[in-house]
């Protein structure tokens, strides 16, 4: 371990990627992260043998990062069925869904001037249903309103999921989360160290030297260090709430650029399953539009992002469940009530991202004429601060546990290659 030192703010998916890949080159590294736990959106909590996950649950598509990192964890993975009924008018109907999104948004002609999904849409000769499933995936998959999301930036996100399998799926058998302690120990048998509970406040800096100022068991504690990677999420960049010094207009402007989507979902682990396996039903006029099953358990999920998440936030965590339990009885239960369901359950799973105060927000989407403000947000300042997280992917993959990796290998390399740290490194 050489003399030189790095801090990792954030200790999230990326956070934890950008200190492995650190430690793992001989640069002392210390990353702190506000929560009290390490991993960031990415959340399970074992019930019994049955994982559940408040956050991020699928492996989407074949990202070699994340891949080689499962096998390195020697997790087990689990295929999704790709299986999708769409719930009209009272009546199901087998589609395939990546194909009708696929078709629709491989009309987009990225030579044209950028603008939202929905004035395309709005442009286009296609039927009512494959419409309202397009505007159903853009809220649920890019938390995203349909009216301001950039429509080049999607036509970028299909084809770079296109080019990496994206329509294929995985569970980690063991839930997400055994994959943020294997990066943990990763990190420690490395030399790196971690502190969880430890919120930045204050980031001083100049070319080739941070004083990040943190509080930490009601006490302020100093961490002086040559450079630092910045993974704040974008919903507490936006509240700047972590001050820079000198300040940083430009990224506080981009991160106020990007958009910052909400989502709800709630997880119901039933005494068993007495459901078909499914896979995925889409029902567009419902206030929760996405279910899906979980071969882990007998779990049903919940999901709605964007607008209609946003609507139903300004319920109680009671509200949401009653009225989440009245569509599940109408979409898999024959008509039966909440009331009913009720006792048929073990438990209820809900967690409020958006009232979070260290994460403040599902993820991050584009808006329209916005491709290149995760870019601008990634740029390294002065060879000193480094940027990682969902909010910097460039590939239009925001929201995503491999764009956040993958944004933490890159800014871990931007360190290791920089001239003003390669140089401190010979001093």
């Amino acid at each position: 371990m050489n003399n030189r030192s790095v801090l990792v703010i954030g200790g999230g998916i990326a956070g934890l990627a950008a200190a492995r890949e650190l430690a793992r080159n001989n640069v002392f590294t210390t990353v702190i992260e506000a929560k009290n736990r390490f991993g960031g959106r990415i959340y399970s909590l074992p019930e019994g043998a049955v994982p559940i996950e408040f956050g991020a649950e699928f492996v989407h598509g074949q990202s070699k990062s994340l891949i080689e990192a499962i096998r390195r964890a020697r997790l087990k993975t689990i295929a999704v069925p790709d299986r999708h009924r769409l719930f009209e008018n009272d009546h199901f109907t087998q589609i395939k869904m990546w194909d009708i999104v696929g078709d629709v948004l491989n009309r987009v002609d990225t030579h044209k001037p950028d603008c939202s999904i929905e004035e395309f849409l709005n442009s286009q000769n296609v039927t009512e249903p494959a419409r309202s499933l397009v505007r159903s995936f853009i809220n649920g998959f890019d938390a995203a309103d349909t009216g301001r999301i950039s429509l080049h930036a999607q036509r970028r996100a299909e084809y770079s999921a296109k080019h990496m399998n994206g329509d294929v799926q995985l569970r980690i058998a063991e839930g997400y989360s055994a994959l943020v302690e294997q990066f943990i120990r990763e990190i420690e048998g490395f030399g790196g160290r971690l502190l969880p509970g430890t919120s930045a406040r204050h980031i001083r800096w100049e070319k080739g030297s941070v004083d990040v100022l943190a509080e930490r068991d009601n006490r302020r504690q100093s961490f002086l260090t040559d450079a630092s990677v910045i993974t704040l999420p974008l919903g507490v960049l936006k509240t700047n709430d972590v001050k820079f010094e000198p300040s940083l207009p430009e990224k506080i402007e981009v991160a106020n650029s990007l958009e910052m989507g909400n989502v709800v979902r709630i997880v119901f682990h039933f005494k068993d399953a007495s459901w078909e396996d499914f896979g995925f039903i889409h029902a567009p006029a419902e206030a929760i539009p996405s279910w899906w099953t979980d071969s882990r358990g007998p779990l049903l999920v919940g999901w709605a992002g964007g607008p209609k998440a946003d609507a139903l936030l300004k319920l109680s965590p009671a509200q949401i469940k009653t009225k989440a339990l009245d569509i599940l009885g109408k979409l898999v239960f024959r008509g039966e009530t909440a009331h009913v369901l009720r006792k048929h359950l073990v438990a209820s799973h809900y967690h409020n991202w958006a009232e979070d105060p260290h994460i403040r927000g599902a993820y991050s989407y584009i808006p329209v004429n916005g491709l290149d403000l995760p870019k601008l947000l990634a740029a390294p300042v002065a060879g000193t601060l480094f940027f990682a997280g969902e909010a910097t992917v460039t590939d239009g993959q925001t929201g995503t546990v491999f764009g956040a990796l993958e944004t933490g290998l890159r800014a871990a390399h931007e360190v290791l290659n920089s001239q003003e740290f390669c140089m401190m490194r010979a001093a």
